[in-house]
């Protein structure tokens, strides 16, 4: 079952960072985030990310002017993760605001949810949902390196069954 958390739903004091560990990928710090309530705990942040893009070939294409509240929301939300996490480890550096930029270009990577994207139509055919395509962005943590921090994230197509 995916959860998805819509971005008003969103409160930066649901946010709890786990402890900071050598970053595989690069040199320097990986910290895990979980967003939890009083009823349930995601290990990162799911978030909807509601866009109609206009091409698709492992990039999403779409139009900034008409995704501009989306755009404002979720870089709002990377802007307060960066934020609270150099509040909360009392770090000063320079934040960088990658899903931000990449949304204000217009253009972003995507990956596919296989379990989900295809489905069985009535003939017994495997479909993809082209028409319905529907993506979500999920926060997994922070990197930091010696001089810069900012979110780690991803941009997923899932389908409806």
């Amino acid at each position: 079952m995916l959860l998805l958390l819509s971005n008003p739903n969103f409160h930066i004091q649901n946010i709890y960072f786990l402890e900071k560990k050598i970053n595989m990928i690069m040199e320097g710090f990986f910290t895990k985030l979980i967003f939890t309530t009083p009823f349930m705990t995601m290990n990162g942040l799911f978030l909807q990310f509601p866009i109609q893009p206009s091409v698709i070939n492992h990039f999403l294409q779409f139009d900034t002017m008409s995704h501009k509240d989306i755009i404002y929301r979720l870089s709002l939300i990377e802007k307060q993760l960066i934020q609270y996490y150099f509040m909360f480890y009392g770090i000063n550096k320079t934040p960088v605001y990658t899903l931000k930029n990449q949304l204000q270009k217009g253009s972003i990577k995507y990956y596919r949810d296989i379990c989900s994207t295809p489905y069985i139509s009535a003939q017994g055919e495997f479909t993809e949902v082209r028409n319905r395509m529907n993506f979500y962005i999920k926060i997994s943590g922070i990197w930091e390196n010696q001089y810069e921090a900012g979110i780690t994230f991803k941009i997923i197509e899932y389908g409806r069954i």
